[in-house]
């Protein structure tokens, strides 16, 4: 099994990466603070990433845009964002000067269903902080980082310190302004996106899917299209393939361990559908992405 595939680049080559900031690590937790991406790739911009670990991130400075499970999302300086695990990443772009703290909170902080910012354990809340709430999420992060220094690791005033500022979070984005309401036919195809990041690596049909949402196949066909600009089978598709992306990057199975565990008839089949998807096969890929991956140090 897949551990989290951005704490595997943190972990991997540790002294590396602390040029680009400081880093803590214990254990399993760990705490990136000040941290920059400059000469060298933190995450490539081609490669998915698959985190399934719950995480704090604070935009100090600059600005980057990511793709969500498959939706795109822009971060600038003064944004808070608290997601949970299991969620397929991709960076699509940052600007030279950004600058972020982050730091991983399963397993030293569990939050009751009550507790959680949002109700949906696959969803993220993004705050852009004003005048008054930066320097208190700032103080949180600041005392954080001296905190987890001590010896021996003070897990107790981690975990209040941590529980404090995601109920504080929870709190500003419960007075935050509501989003504008959805139509009908938009919140489907948010619940459907969401199903597709969820299931797409296991199934790749649309009855399926259809049945989920309680929809006819045509008509979930039709509604994705129109509210899209898309298919169906090409949002499935381009989960898919991140998917296997991600299992040949960062796994030592081979492609017949990985066409059974996304569910392909045979080694054969994820084959085709890899080169029709991206013009390689599953072992060009890997060796590029190993390639790459020395070049760069990683």
């Amino acid at each position: 099994m897949l551990t989290d595939t951005i704490s595997i680049e943190l972990f991997r080559n540790t002294e590396d990466w602390k040029g680009h900031g400081e880093i803590f690590l214990h254990g399993h937790f760990w705490m990136l603070h000040q941290f920059e991406i400059r000469d060298r790739e933190f995450l490539f911009t081609s490669q998915p990433y698959h985190m399934y670990e719950n995480r704090v991130v604070w935009v100090r400075q600059g600005s980057a845009s990511y793709s969500f499970n498959l939706v795109d999302y822009d971060f600038h300086a003064g944004d808070l964002v608290v997601f949970y695990s299991d969620t397929l990443v991709e960076k699509k772009r940052h600007s030279p000067d950004f600058q972020f703290d982050a730091f991983r909170f399963d397993g030293v902080v569990d939050l009751s269903a009550d507790e959680r910012p949002v109700s949906d354990p696959t969803s993220f809340i993004r705050l852009s902080l004003d005048q008054q709430t930066q320097p208190i999420v700032s103080q949180h992060f600041a005392l954080l980082w001296q905190v987890v220094h001590q010896q021996p690791f003070p897990r107790e005033n981690v975990q209040l310190l941590i529980r404090s500022l995601l109920l504080y979070a929870g709190r500003q984005h419960g007075q935050a302004s509501p989003p504008p309401s959805a139509t009908r036919q938009q919140d489907t195809l948010r619940r459907f996106v969401a199903l597709v990041s969820r299931y797409a690596g296991q199934e790749r049909n649309i009855p399926f899917y259809a049945s989920l949402l309680c929809m006819a196949p045509h008509y979930l066909s039709t509604l994705v299209k129109q509210q899209s600009g898309r298919t169906v089978m090409e949002w499935i598709n381009e989960t898919a393939v991140k998917e296997v992306k991600v299992w040949l990057a960062y796994s030592d199975e081979t492609a017949a361990q990985i066409s059974e565990r996304l569910n392909f008839p045979n080694p054969a089949a994820l084959t085709k559908f890899f080169r029709r998807e991206t013009g390689m096969t599953p072992g060009q890929y890997r060796a590029l992405r190993c390639r790459t991956g020395e070049e760069k140090g990683i």
